[in-house]
């Protein structure tokens, strides 16, 4: 009971609406590249998707974490939903490129690793934060595929998370959070001790009653010689 009442208020602070959060999950396993909504877009843009990546990154979509954006600490959004948002993490940005470069009919294939997604298209050059070392998952001719990264260090994954989730949460959110966390154990010892102490007001039980008046009756009966 005390682990289910600290995980629902983690998940009510966190997700106000887990609608949210079940959206995230669909468009994650199933990315929504959208290249009609980027349509009107791509016609403005030129042919050349280096140039078309660095207008996405510099104009279309600034960048700014989901607690900024979404008002969650993880949200994977459609391609519609970040080109009319104008903002957000890496997950709306690559979402809006590949649209992009799906209406302009350059090949692109989407790709991610623990804490970032990016788009890998024909001449994209690898950087630090972008290639096949670092990727688990990904889409790969039209098909899903999921694997352990070659390049994996614990340290620093667990540091880009804590960079990533929790430093741009709302001060407020954390307080409400650490404080339902605080709370829920204490409330359950005082309601522990409440009811031990509203049994000690009743008394024995009825049952232990009953078997004390038998007890008394033969005692106070004639004993045989």
């Amino acid at each position: 009971m005390l682990v289910f009442l600290a995980l629902s208020w983690v998940l009510v602070m966190l997700y106000p609406d887990p609608g949210v959060l079940v959206r995230s999950v669909r468009n994650t396993l199933r990315p929504r590249v959208d290249p009609q909504a980027a349509a009107a877009l791509a016609r403005r843009l030129p042919n050349d998707p280096k140039a078309i990546e660095a207008y996405v990154l510099d104009h279309q979509v600034l960048y700014a974490h989901d607690w900024q954006s979404a008002g969650v600490p993880w949200y994977f959004p459609t391609a519609g939903e970040a080109l009319r948002a104008g903002r957000g993490d890496c997950e709306s940005r690559a979402l809006v490129l590949a649209s992009l470069l799906t209406a302009k009919g350059i090949p692109n294939e989407l790709r991610m690793s623990f804490d970032h997604i990016w788009v890998d298209y024909p001449g994209k050059q690898a950087n630090a934060l972008e290639n096949a070392g670092l990727q688990f998952a990904g889409r790969q001719d039209g098909r899903f595929f999921l694997h352990w990264p070659a390049d994996f260090h614990l340290r620093q994954e667990v540091v880009d998370q804590v960079a990533i989730f929790w430093t741009p949460a709302p001060r407020g959110r954390v307080l409400l959070l650490a404080l339902g966390l605080t709370l829920i154990p204490l409330w359950n010892v005082l309601a522990g001790l409440l009811a031990g102490n509203g049994l000690a007001a009743r008394g024995p039980r009825p049952g232990r009653l009953r078997r004390r008046r038998r007890e008394a009756a033969q005692a106070a009966q004639p004993q045989r010689v």
